[in-house]
């Protein structure tokens, strides 16, 4: 079973205070997010449970998951958010606000992540879909946050060109996100070199880099794969689909976590795996705005996809 998470960005960019090259405390960030998605900010987990989040198989590994616990009570600063209808002006808390085994619990770890910097994240930043399994395979830091960074900018405007992406850093920026305190571009270049090949070892991915010396910033390059081949409806309107479809199904469904549904309907629209599309599709177009179906037929399909359109809602309808 695939174990995905939504990664908000601010994460994603981010790096942890006092980590060095360490791996292990990303990796937990990354697990603690996926537990967080489906059971909120307050959970609880057997270590066996934990070790597989992260990766691990041997109980040799333990000490290393309780020293990147108490790395992820480090505080980190975020400004001007909302919470519970207040304005936050400036905000210093940890991202993993307790962790406890109580001698009664069944020797399970009981978590609570900060609320309001979960909250705080959520309102500052998009995500990055991630997938454990690939993340946990990564050895070195360079390789899993390059990764990061890799799928966070993968598909993001640049200056490059159709079909290739592109993003670069700064010296001070990657020594922060890796722990290192570099200054010379060859000495950081080795390890980038290494993240690289990590990546290109895990996922097949090709990702190139070079220092570039007026701008005195290193630049990543790829490929860029088309995306979403099997799409068969605009991008843009994925999510009015969706809820479209719930607020017609959702007394019939049995839901445990609302974001993780949506993320799976998402993705089986985005692979063209929802058998139901072409009628909730149809039914939105119909009901919500108003078309025929002799209209999208004629007017709207192209290859055997669905084209955008321009109308507002009709009043009056479903």
């Amino acid at each position: 079973m695939k174990k995905s998470i939504q990664k908000h960005n601010a994460l994603t960019d981010g790096f942890l205070p006092w980590s060095g090259k360490a791996v292990l405390p990303d990796k937990l960030v990354n697990a603690l997010y996926w537990k967080y998605e489906d059971d909120g900010v307050d959970f609880k987990m057997t270590l066996p449970e934990l070790r597989d989040l992260l990766g691990l198989k041997s109980s040799k590994d333990d000490q290393r998951i309780y020293d990147a616990i108490k790395l992820l009570q480090t505080p980190i600063q975020i400004r001007d958010f909302t919470f519970k209808g207040r304005g936050v002006k400036w905000l210093s808390a940890p991202f993993l606000s307790r962790s406890v085994i109580w001698y009664d619990g069944q020797n399970n770890f009981h978590f609570k992540l900060d609320d309001m910097i979960i909250e705080g994240l959520k309102q500052k930043a998009g995500y990055t879909p991630l997938e454990l399994n690939i993340c946990n395979q990564f050895k070195t830091k360079y390789g899993l946050k390059l990764y990061e960074m890799f799928i966070r900018y993968y598909h993001l405007p640049n200056r490059e060109g159709k079909g290739v992406g592109a993003v670069s850093k700064e010296m001070d920026e990657l020594n922060m996100i890796f722990g290192t305190e570099y200054t010379h571009p060859s000495t950081m270049m080795r390890g980038l070199k290494r993240g690289l090949d990590e990546i290109e070892k895990i996922t097949g991915e090709l990702v190139t880099c070079f220092y570039n010396k007026p701008l005195k910033s290193f630049v990543f390059s790829w490929h860029q794969k088309p995306r979403y081949p099997k799409l068969r409806i605009p991008f843009r309107r994925i999510d009015e689909l969706i809820d479209w479809y719930l607020n017609h199904n959702t007394d019939n469904l049995k839901i445990k976590s609302m974001p993780r549904y949506k993320q799976s309907l998402k993705t089986k629209i985005i692979n063209d795996d929802f058998e139901e599309l072409d009628k909730y599709w149809r039914g939105l177009l119909v009901y919500k705005y108003g078309f025929t179906l002799e209209q999208i037929d004629k007017e709207f399909i192209d290859d055997g996809k669905y084209k955008d359109f321009k109308r507002k809602p009709q009043e009056g309808l479903i």
